[in-house]
Order: C-alpha cells, then structure tokens, then sequence
C-alpha cells in the first residue's frame, strides 16, 4: 500500500502542475476573474498537498481529498445565473442534462477521490493496529 500511496502523490503532484500551467496561461486559453482565482487555489493546494503526501504526512492526503473534491462537479445553468466550475488536472466528464442545468461529473476526479479516502482509511486502520 505504500506504493500506491506514492504513487497518489505522484499523480496529484502532476494534476496540481497541470492546473498551475492552466491557471498561469501556459496550457489553454487564458482564464479570468473567478475561474483564475478559483483553479489557482485549487492548484496550490494539490501542490502543497502533493510535497505533504509524498512525505507521508497525514494532511497532505486531507489536502488531496478536498483538491479532488472541488473538481468532482460542475453546475452550468441554462438561466446564466451562478455556475460552478473547478477544473484543475485531468478530466473526463459524464453529462447529466437537466431541464434547468448540466452537472458534469469529473470522473477521474471522483476515483482519485475514492483512492485517496481508502487510503486514509488504511492509514487509519494501521495507526489503530499498531
């Protein structure tokens, strides 16, 4: 479990730099406002989240969690009122179409999510044991 526990960290580590080159401008279309702020954050937290997971410090899984937690969904209204959008990292969508919005669920953010929940589980159980 320790190498898939590293291996986590690696993949959160390349996610926050890919949405650090989107939030910087170098990978995509230049992003403004909320959406800069928003996936900026996002990405300095998977960052500093990746560097504390890969020395095995606890708050740096925590940290994982909530930067893939952010991305899990977005709501897009057809009003043009308050939408909400995180994407920072890979992502590979599943569209539910509702008669007043989309939701998009990013499902590699939602198993990263669940991979990085099981590993604290783990974490959890081994503290408990010994």
């Amino acid at each position: 479990m320790l190498e898939f526990e590293k291996w986590l960290a690696r993949v959160l580590l390349l996610n926050s730099a890919l949405a650090l080159g989107v939030s910087l401008g170098l990978l995509g279309e230049p992003l403004s406002g909320t959406g800069l702020h928003l996936v900026f954050g996002a990405a300095l937290l998977g960052f500093l989240s990746a560097v504390l997971s890969l020395k095995r410090w606890l708050p740096g899984l925590w940290g994982g969690a909530l930067y893939y937690l952010l991305q899990v969904a977005s709501y897009f209204p057809f009003d043009g009122s308050a939408s909400f959008s995180v994407k920072a990292g890979v992502s590979i969508g599943l569209v539910l179409r509702f008669p007043n919005a989309v939701v998009v669920l990013n499902m590699v953010a939602l198993l990263l999510l669940a991979a990085t929940m099981a590993v604290l589980v783990w974490r959890q159980r081994t503290k408990l044991s010994n």
